[in-house]
């Protein structure tokens, strides 16, 4: 396990959230699964605003609706653009409770719509 930090100058982040009204962060944010992201990534970056949840190994998935008998846990949107490192699994803070513009998410579904339904209020 490496513990060294890194640290990324991120530039142009895209602005996802309507106001700071009543917003509210996962505690000690999430680790993601770097692996998983590499279908939703943009130029080697998860943006800001991407639909995630907690999978069964602790770490942090892009959004899929649920099928029979799935849950989705610890379902939120990423807080802020990060740079996805080989060989790394980066660390996000998670927005659980706000108004974010659904124009400027990404991966959000009406699955992920109705597992947030009244923490992420979505204005058009």
């Amino acid at each position: 396990m490496n513990l060294q930090p890194t640290y990324q100058k991120i530039f142009g982040q895209k602005e996802f959230l309507r106001n700071t009204v009543g917003t509210e962060y996962k505690t000690g944010g999430a680790t993601l699964d770097a692996s998983a992201f590499t279908a939703v990534a943009e130029n080697g970056y998860v943006k800001a605003g991407t639909a995630v949840y907690l999978g069964e190994d602790g770490l942090y998935l892009p959004w899929t609706d649920a099928g029979e008998g799935d849950a989705r846990e610890g379902a939120g949107l990423t807080s802020h653009d990060v740079k996805l490192v080989p060989n790394s699994n980066p660390v996000v803070g998670v927005l659980v409770a706000g108004h974010p513009l659904e124009a400027n998410c990404t991966g959000v579904t009406e699955g992920f719509k109705q597992e947030v339904k009244g923490y992420l209020r979505f204005d058009a």
